[in-house]
């Protein structure tokens, strides 16, 4: 019984979603995207592998290429109906030269990997400067943020709902979900761990980790930083008056969320960005009494929720003691030495999925380390320098301008800053619904920030447009 009605509920809500997406890019409404982003993406893998558990493995394929191929579609149509070229400023001109650069390892055969590798890895690491530029092209001003933050806070309270099932029953969704079978058939992936899935699944000690629908729990929990980039607006913009108990379920949500996905990294990046960015909007007030909360709930829990174990974790962690920190430094150290060998890159593929599905990965469990074994220190210092002139630009319109500008760079503030701790434990990436909405948000905000230092000329005319 279970098969038929997650057959349903899943599949069919991602393929919607996407239906609805592109309908929308076809007749110009690029926004149409957000609830494909906030509603499909998320439950990509639950979908996969409910298809796969009801025998539908025919239909994986047309699933698994359909969100390149959606993004693609969109960049091409934006570029048809582009009317005149922005102001290009820095960010813009990196991106660029990120994207050509990393492009040349697929036109020259370094590696051992073949022409189709090649292109595989070229996506993993060098996509998200088309969602930039869709963001960068398109006209926010025809489009309604408020639609946008009432989508993700829904999100974000159906994922503690499957949440709360996981913690209520003890049991990972995951187990009824077709998820090892179809990493086995795809990925060439061995279970491994107590139960069945793998360790990413628990921490030392056998404490579950829970992944709601998401991926896996690391996903999880950088998802949160999503509903924390959209409660910082709401909490700025004093929608809370009107909208309480939508925003402490929100709220709610995503601390559980943080805590049960138990995701170290993601734990530190989520109250890294939230004490920065009431810092930096000097929100002294806010600041306390939303450090005072999540205080008291992190104790609360550790204490009735779980045993020492949970206490040990945190301690071996700050050591490097447990199995997983061990395996981050034992990575770190292969990658860096390739780097140091090899400082323009030993080619795509090297790094990451394309060499992990084979068993051959050298380096890994950090995005800069990834980037650098394949494509060497360029392709690192270009990630950072546009990570920091995100970071800046995000940062200076939170502090010199106010409504739609101010929103934007709340949000890509938040989420750029909370991902920076992610960034050096896993290849954050590949979370797709983070670095989907990042991604595009970050394009949006970059328009801004050009409009307030120069005339940034119409793009393209929103549905909504005149």
């Amino acid at each position: 019984m279970m098969g038929p009605i997650l057959l349903v509920v899943f599949p069919f809500t991602y393929f919607t979603s996407y239906l609805y997406a592109l309908r929308g890019v076809a007749k110009g409404d690029y926004f149409a995207l957000f609830p494909y982003f906030i509603f499909g993406l998320p439950i990509y893998i639950t979908s996969l592998s409910i298809l796969h558990l009801n025998r539908l493995d025919v239909l994986i394929p047309l699933f698994q290429y359909s969100k390149e191929l959606l993004i693609v579609l969109t960049v091409a149509f934006i570029i048809y109906q582009l009317k005149e070229s922005p102001n290009w400023g820095w960010l813009d001109r990196l991106v660029v030269l990120y994207f050509i650069y990393t492009g040349l390892f697929v036109l020259f055969p370094i590696g051992s990997f073949d022409f189709m590798n090649r292109i595989i890895a070229f996506k993993n690491i060098s996509f998200f400067p088309l969602l930039y530029f869709i963001g960068r092209l398109v006209n926010v001003s025809s489009y309604e943020l408020s639609k946008f933050q009432k989508q993700v806070m829904l999100m974000s309270i159906l994922a503690m709902t499957v949440l709360l099932g996981e913690i209520l029953m003890y049991t990972h969704f995951q187990t009824i979900t077709g998820y090892t079978s179809f990493y086995e058939k795809y990925f060439s992936f061995d279970p491994t761990g107590n139960y069945g899935l793998n360790w990413t699944f628990e921490i030392s000690g056998g404490v579950k980790r829970f992944a709601s629908f998401f991926a896996n729990p690391l996903e999880h929990a950088a998802s949160t930083l999503i509903t924390l980039a959209v409660l910082s607006t709401l909490l700025v913009n004093l929608s809370l008056l009107t909208e309480q108990k939508l925003f402490f379920g929100t709220l709610l949500s995503s601390l559980l969320s943080i805590l049960f996905a138990l995701s170290r990294a993601s734990l530190a990046g989520y109250f890294l960005a939230s004490y920065l960015i009431f810092k930096l909007m000097n929100k002294k007030k806010v600041l306390f009494f939303y450090h005072a909360v999540i205080i008291v709930l992190v104790i609360l829990i550790l204490i009735f929720a779980f045993d020492s174990t949970v206490t040990e974790f945190i301690f071996d962690t700050l050591q490097f003691n447990d199995s997983s920190s061990l395996a981050h430094l034992v990575e770190w150290i292969d990658g860096v030495e390739a780097i140091v060998t090899h400082p323009i890159g030993i080619g795509l593929g090297e790094s990451g999925r394309v060499a992990g599905e084979l068993g051959l990965n050298t380096g890994g469990e950090n995005q800069l380390i990834i980037l650098g074994v394949q494509c060497g220190l360029p392709a690192i210092i270009l990630y950072l320098l546009i990570l920091g002139f995100a970071i800046y630009q995000s940062a200076y319109l939170v502090r010199h301008t106010s409504g739609t500008a101010a929103t934007l760079g709340i949000i890509v503030f938040v989420i750029k800053i909370g991902l920076v701790v992610p960034l050096l434990t896993s290849s954050a990436e590949s979370y797709l619904y983070v670095s989907y909405v990042g991604w595009f948000f970050t394009g949006l905000m970059s328009s801004a920030y050009s409009t307030t230092h120069n005339v940034q000329p119409a793009l393209l005319k929103g549905p909504n447009s005149k």
